[in-house]
């Protein structure tokens, strides 16, 4: 009998978890790059749900350090025992091959769970069901105005207006949501949809890059807001959002066209009394400011007067805030009060969560082992007798 017997061949053990670790992630990657990053026609993306749980990873390079460790301490123990025959009598020899296939196992519960947690999306499924007939469309100021870093922690107007258009979206009884963008001229960002996913992804996409025509034309907005909607008898409304920095005017004959179509409207003003400069980039500030025709930087301030008598000709409801994350209960309140006619019935296509592929995996995976250790424990009582 010989101590090697009763230790582990960490080496052989350490380049065979090296070669299947490189072989996973290399996989993974390609997967990845055909389903997720590319931009061929394969047709098929996959996308995350919740891919904040990626950071869960972390258990992984924690169980290499646990495992190795263990090996490196019973192999150290057998060691500084003096005889092997004195080994025999209180350790049982171990597997080097056993002890990879349960790392194998442990090691893709964890990683299979952690993807489960990000919750893996792809393929289609027909989503049905009922909603009051509300149709809601954001008019959204896109100008460099909205760049302004004059929120409460200093975030752009921009950015509090992608969190105020989200919570409307999720707590409103909107049936079916549109955005529209604006600055000098209006351009259709998405038409009207069910599909709230989908709309919310269009709201992260915002930026005052996708206008080049510089301007806050509220007048031309509205306008095209009014023509946004589809012919059904449903309640409509507007949401306007911007700092108020209009220099183009006609307002009030865009307000009487929405009141001609019945067609209600909210503002949401975002920006300080105080104002602030507007950045040339916004996610770089060191590239300076812009600056007027006499070369002086550009001071951008919320207009509340001008965004207050437009609600009060709407007769609708304004919010003008300074808030990173603005209250925009009083909206709220305006457009969960209006009655639908009728309801409607919906019927879309929408991500399918797959999270019980990996799930099911990770449980396959941890039963494999379970079972796997019952028989090793059973066979080495049965030598012993």
């Amino acid at each position: 009998m010989h101590k090697a017997s009763y230790t582990y061949r960490i080496s052989l053990i350490i380049a065979v978890v090296c070669v299947w670790e490189l072989l996973f992630w290399l996989l993974g990657y390609q997967l990845l790059k055909i389903y997720q990053f590319s931009s061929d026609s394969l047709g098929e993306k996959i996308i995350f749900i919740s891919p904040q749980f990626a950071w869960l990873g972390i258990l992984l390079p924690l169980y290499w350090v646990i495992y190795f460790a263990q090996l490196k301490a019973r192999n150290s123990y057998v060691r500084s025992i003096p005889t092997p025959e004195l080994v025999k009598t209180f350790l049982t020899p171990v597997s080097s091959v056993y002890s990879f296939v349960r790392y194998f196992l442990i090691r893709n519960v964890l990683v299979l769970l952690v993807i489960a947690a990000m919750q893996p999306s792809f393929g289609n499924k027909l989503v049905t069901g009922k909603a009051s007939g509300v149709e809601l469309v954001f008019a959204v100021d896109v100008s460099q105005s909205m760049n302004a870093k004059d929120m409460s922690d200093g975030d752009a107007r921009l950015e509090a207006a992608k969190r105020a258009m989200t919570q409307l979206m999720n707590t409103s009884s909107s049936a079916k949501v549109g955005i529209l963008i604006f600055a000098g001229s209006v351009y259709p960002q998405l038409p009207l949809t069910a599909d709230k996913s989908a709309a919310k992804m269009f709201i992260e996409e915002l930026s005052t890059d996708l206008i080049s025509n510089q301007g806050t034309n509220i007048a031309v907005a509205l306008e095209n807001s009014a023509e946004y909607f589809s012919t059904d008898k449903l309640k409509k409304v507007v949401v306007l959002i911007t700092d108020g920095e209009d220099h183009e005017g006609g307002v009030t004959s865009a307000i009487e066209v929405l009141k001609e179509k019945g067609i209600e409207l909210t503002v949401l003003g975002l920006g300080s009394k105080n104002g602030a400069l507007v950045p040339v980039d916004p996610n770089n500030t060191s590239a300076g400011y812009l600056k007027n025709v006499t070369g002086q930087s550009v001071m951008s301030k919320v207009n509340p007067v001008m965004l207050t008598e437009i609600a009060k000709q709407a007769e609708g409801k304004v919010v003008v805030t300074s808030d990173a994350f603005p209250n925009v209960n009083p909206l709220l309140t305006q457009i969960n009060n209006l009655k639908s006619t009728k309801q409607v019935d919906l019927e879309f296509e929408v991500k399918e969560n797959r999270y019980r592929i990996p799930l099911g995996f990770a449980l396959l995976c941890l039963m494999i082992l379970l079972m796997a250790d019952s028989l090793r424990t059973y066979l080495t009582y049965i030598n012993e007798k």
